[in-house]
């Protein structure tokens, strides 16, 4: 079983049910920390709505609470988020503008390392 990540019923994400429940359950948990809605729709018989708009301003505050911090702990717990939510936005057409020049290179790395293994259909 799978589930289908959609930005305007285009397909940007197919993973198994336990990567897609792993990865709403973070998003879910972050955005009860910064206090933003992330724009993750719930699972309605196998798919998953992105409010791109949403999505880009929640991953925005993600990247901006990375880069601002020094904490390594912190950071290890956002960068799958992130990696996954670059990926996301890209697919559905969108942009983070909050990536600074001295983190932008990284972020592209870890944005195409993970866009190679997430299949969207």
């Amino acid at each position: 079983m799978s589930c289908y990540f959609q930005v305007n019923d285009e397909d940007v994400w197919n993973p198994s049910n336990s990567v897609a429940q792993i990865f709403l359950g973070q998003a879910d948990t972050l955005s009860r920390s910064v206090g933003e809605q992330s724009g993750l729709g719930p699972v309605i018989e196998d798919e998953c709505e992105i409010n791109l708009p949403q999505f880009v301003k929640f991953t925005n505050i993600l990247v901006k609470a990375y880069q601002d911090s020094n904490n390594r702990p912190f950071r290890s717990l956002l960068d799958g988020v992130i990696a996954i939510s670059l990926v996301l936005i890209e697919r559905g057409g969108g942009a983070v503008d909050s990536i600074t020049p001295e983190y932008a290179d990284m972020w592209a790395e870890l944005r195409a390392n993970h866009a190679r293994s997430m299949p969207t259909g």
